[in-house]
């Protein structure tokens, strides 16, 4: 059992290294592993260390998201992302904040900046709210709710109530739905004291991020829309079935519709993005 569990879905193999060693700095008072889950090996570095997990599936980052978080072993989870720095002691001071004001149904958003080459500022006041969001403005989203992409949740809380919805498949909309399922059955989410981390950002199909921007067009802001349109959508789906990535493709075609490649860089060569 550790404090807590940072899991993640994991393509981008040379950005590990770094990201592991911010942690480092980032949860020095707390016991914590790193789980991942995509389709590549650790790096030589990681599979050295000891509370590292990599468990190997080609499906949706969702898909990997929920696998990851059922391979965890703590108390906790830290839901973030593999091109993600941590800032120094953010994980310890978002942990304790947790520990001394969360029941076991609450979340904390760990605030976090993005921007091309890791360049973005803090965001404004009112950034983590669905007033401040038009798209999130639907008749089954409370105005007065707030959201988390990346989050510090119970893993048995998380487990009861479902965890991510893998109909989605990139990791946007099932944080929303997530963490609206948590204020809907009464729990609160706070924000973290401090910046948790700080991570890079791909505009339109830049990079790896194409097959991400077709999900989330062709797939995903659509089922939310359509989900969300219900105003008693709440009502009737604030827990879902925790096994419900096995209803996922097993290999993600925009992903690797040629097979699973041998590494990261085939993929950036195929642009399978």
């Amino acid at each position: 059992m550790y404090d807590v569990s940072i899991i993640m879905p994991a393509i981008r193999v040379p950005l590990w290294d770094r990201m592991y060693r911010s942690i480092q700095h980032s949860c020095k008072k707390y016991s914590w592993e790193l789980v991942m889950c995509g389709p590549f090996e650790l790096t030589d570095f990681l599979k050295e260390q000891t509370n590292v997990k990599m468990i190997i599936d080609c499906g949706s980052p969702s898909r990997c998201a929920q696998i990851a978080a059922l391979n965890a072993k703590g108390k906790l989870i830290a839901h973030t992302v593999d091109d993600a720095l941590f800032f120094d002691d953010s994980l310890d001071e978002a942990i304790s904040f947790y520990n001394q004001t969360c029941t076991k149904k609450d979340a904390v958003n760990l605030r976090y900046r993005e921007g091309v080459n890791y360049r973005g500022d803090v965001m404004p006041d009112g950034y983590w709210t669905v007033e401040h969001h038009p798209g999130l403005h639907l008749p089954g989203v409370p105005m007065e709710y707030e959201w988390a992409c990346h989050h510090l949740i119970d893993l048995e809380y998380f487990k009861e109530i479902g965890g991510y919805d893998c109909s989605y498949e990139y990791q946007n909309y099932n944080l929303h739905d997530l963490m609206f399922r948590v204020q809907y059955n009464g729990g609160v989410l706070y924000h973290s004291p401090v910046e948790a981390t700080t991570c890079a950002h791909f505009p339109g199909r830049a990079v790896d991020h194409g097959a991400i921007m077709d999900a989330h067009e062709t797939n995903d802001l659509p089922l939310f829309q359509h989900m969300y349109g219900d105003p008693e959508v709440l009502k009737t789906r604030y827990k879902i079935d925790l096994d419900n990535w096995k209803r996922t493709e097993p290999v993600w075609q925009r992903r690797f519709s040629r097979g699973k490649p041998k590494d990261y860089e085939e993929i950036l060569r195929n642009n399978e993005v």
